[in-house]
């Protein structure tokens, strides 16, 4: 990262994370769906755990996003 570009921007946002629960379908090899998205962790491991007992969906897992506000706030995170 240039020198002049060590301090974000002043309008910079930290990004908010979200935490979906993800499932594949052998119906639709190679597809990945989302069962729910939480804003904190806690809420999508209970969804997981909820989903994993039912035994009706594949591979279950939480992929981790971060939501930025900007391009240049997502480019300054990079």
């Amino acid at each position: 990262m240039p020198e002049d570009d060590a301090v974000p921007a002043v309008n910079y946002k930290k990004p908010s994370t979200v935490w979906a629960v993800e499932y594949t379908d052998e119906r639709q090899p190679g597809w990945r769906f989302q069962a729910g998205a939480f804003t904190t962790e806690a809420e999508a491991r209970r969804l997981l755990r909820k989903l994993d007992k039912a035994g009706t969906y594949g591979e279950l897992l939480i992929n981790v996003i971060p939501v930025h506000r900007t391009v240049e706030d997502w480019e300054w995170d990079r």
